[in-house]
């Protein structure tokens, strides 16, 4: 009796109904169904996603290596076509029909077979890809190194974009269908690119988007590409950028997705500056500096050295504290271009900002990754302070950088900027501020100690 139990308590934990099947509703729960559509599209995408004799076949091969037998798959379609009439079509299982023939394998406590199939094809007890899906060893990369799409995965998301007609919210919905769940429902991703009248994505704003996510999270990026696109090989879905600090040495970079760092002071106008540039109206609300990082990502035109080819341009606001800057130096590494905006009407914003300019070239030169630095006349709408542009361009001249961009996010007059980023980003070497790092300025104390102290212990032994 007790090892019964015994046994028994370990079927149960070794296939557990929890994550695939809810009791209270007598249904399958939403990620089984991901899942489950998806291991159905591997098997019937070939045949107008009907799952056939021979697809059943197949799936049974891989998950328990012997295949099913033609009279075996006619009564399981039967059975199905019994429970669900819909469930079958030209001899074959479509989606709900399969979903049906799952439940029925709960219902009649084959949990074990279920299981199988789900681990065979790359599942684990949460209903996530496990592990040795990720091909991780693609996107293992350096400080001041990116993951870009390659061109083989834009293609194919772009056909995964135009299998929907207007990818709005709920059709956003059924494209990550064989997904755990949709990607970009929270932050960053919820409010960072622009959307069309009816709440959905361009195709712009899509890729936009899944570059962006795979630059932050890579690892994510591919799960979800695998979920819904099936490539053979999803090692080619992705690529390591070269090093910056070999795009230096080159005095070229060529990546196409370009991370820009927005740095100022409160009420500086970076808030606005990120909506202006995801089509959003200008919010003058002065929650500039509040809450957490914030990103902004789309599409701008070049005509650098991609041949006029547009390229993805993620913006992050970098939120400032009292005890300095909520970012790590290895965070700051992935600063392909930083702005620094200030509020062209208040002298106080201009040297904060002109601060911030040292600080932050200070802190990435000492941790050994320097990038051109941009800085951002904003509120070009409103009467600047004395004396700004003498000073604004005394003030860059000095430190080696371009003289300040005037914009106005409330008058539209920002696009300029965005390609001046660009063409900073392509040129590394360009751009970056001459200001003496605490490293440099320890080594000029020690050496200039060093000679006096030996005068002093010649003049003593002597």
């Amino acid at each position: 009796q007790a090892q019964a139990v015994f046994v028994q308590a370990q079927i149960s934990a070794m296939y557990p109904i929890g994550p695939v099947y809810d009791r209270v509703t007598n249904s399958l729960k939403p990620r089984c169904v991901a899942a489950l559509k998806r291991i159905f599209e591997l098997y019937a995408r070939n045949n107008d996603y009907i799952l056939s004799d021979d697809g059943l076949s197949d799936m049974n091969v891989r998950s328990f290596g012997i295949p099913v037998m033609p009279s075996r798959s006619r009564e399981l379609i039967k059975s199905v076509q019994e429970l669900c009439p819909l469930g079958v079509k030209e001899n074959g299982l479509t989606i709900d029909g399969f979903l049906v023939l799952i439940t029925k394998l709960i219902n009649d406590r084959k949990l074990r077979t279920l299981w199988t199939i789900l681990r065979t094809l790359g599942y684990n007890n949460d209903l996530r890809l496990v592990h040795e899906m990720i091909p991780y060893s693609s996107f293992k990369h350096m400080p001041d190194q990116s993951v870009e799409l390659t061109d083989q995965a834009i293609g194919s998301l772009k056909r995964a974009y135009h299998r929907f007609d207007n990818l709005g919210p709920q059709m956003m919905e059924s494209l990550f269908e064989t997904a755990p769940e949709s990607p970009w429902n929270g932050a960053p991703y919820k409010d960072a690119t622009e959307k069309t009248s009816n709440g959905g994505l361009s195709l712009e704003a899509f890729l936009s988007l899944w570059s962006l996510m795979t630059l932050l999270d890579p690892a994510r990026s591919l799960e979800y590409f695998i979920c819904i696109c099936h490539p053979d090989d999803p090692s080619s879905a992705v690529h390591v950028t070269r090093r910056r600090e070999l795009d230096c040495k080159e005095q070229i970079s060529v990546r196409k997705v370009v991370q820009c760092f927005v740095f100022g002071p409160k009420n500086a106008g970076k808030s606005a500056l990120l909506n202006g540039f995801i089509g959003r109206p200008y919010d003058d609300d002065n929650r500039d500096g509040l809450g957490e990082e914030r990103y902004a990502v789309n599409m701008v035109g070049n005509s650098g050295v991609t041949g006029g080819t547009k390229k993805t341009l993620v913006m992050k606001e970098i939120q400032y504290q009292e005890d300095g800057f909520l970012i790590s130096d290895e965070a700051l590494a992935s600063c392909d271009v930083a702005v620094f905006v200030y509020d062209s009407s208040d002298e106080s914003s201009w040297k904060r900002a002109i601060d911030m300019v040292s600080e932050v070239a200070t802190i990435s030169e000492d941790a050994g990754f320097v990038f051109p630095c941009l800085m951002v006349a904003a509120k070009m709408d409103l009467d600047s302070f004395p004396m700004a542009i003498q000073e604004s361009t005394r003030a860059t001249q000095e430190i080696g950088i371009e003289a300040p961009i005037p914009i106005s996010s409330k008058l539209g007059n920002v696009d300029n900027l965005f390609h001046k980023i660009l063409t900073a980003a392509e040129h590394p070497h360009l751009c970056i501020p001459k200001i003496e790092s605490k490293r440099k300025r320890v080594l000029k104390l020690i050496n200039s100690w060093i000679p006096e102290c030996w005068v002093k212990c010649f003049c003593i032994s002597s």
